[in-house]
């Protein structure tokens, strides 16, 4: 049985944030930034035990934005609890 995956609703605003600071600086960039953090959530979704643990929290970086997912598994739930900058 896989993993379902849940976003939080302050996660979900981290990403909105980000989506929208990365298109008002270039048209694109925010499709780019969610293609990005599409990849990682996948990743995740298939194998959240490869990443790593810190503080009760695991975290994954993105290819190529600054950002880092915090997430913790719940059971068979991965539960992402922020997308924040890491710069």
């Amino acid at each position: 049985m896989g993993f379902r995956l849940k976003i939080n609703s302050s996660a979900q605003l981290d990403l909105k944030i980000a989506i929208d600071w990365y298109e008002a600086k270039k048209v694109g960039l925010g499709k780019r930034i969610l293609d990005d953090l599409e990849k990682i959530l996948n990743r995740i979704q298939s194998d959240p035990y490869i990443f790593r643990l810190e503080g009760g929290y695991r975290n994954a970086l993105l290819d190529v934005f600054p950002y880092i997912v915090i997430f913790e598994i719940d059971r068979q739930e991965i539960i992402i609890l922020a997308v924040s900058n890491t710069h």
